[in-house]
């Protein structure tokens, strides 16, 4: 059985992929819209899931019928 890796975004990346600020991206993890991973030791990397970031965008999409 292979196990396929998730993707992760750093949090520049993601905020590059939704085209807004860091900023935008740090208070939404800030207040609970954003989920994170953490990553390494000493001073922890932040990673967002592209599950969690699709999520995100879904949960903000309107307008259609799917």
């Amino acid at each position: 059985m292979t196990v396929e890796a998730v993707r992760l975004y750093s949090v520049a990346s993601a905020a590059t992929q939704l085209e807004v600020s860091p900023d935008y991206i740090y208070d939404r993890i800030h207040n609970g819209d954003l989920a994170v991973t953490e990553l390494g030791s000493g001073r922890p990397k932040q990673r967002i899931r592209a599950d969690v970031l699709q999520a995100f965008i879904d949960a903000r999409t309107f307008g259609w019928k799917t």
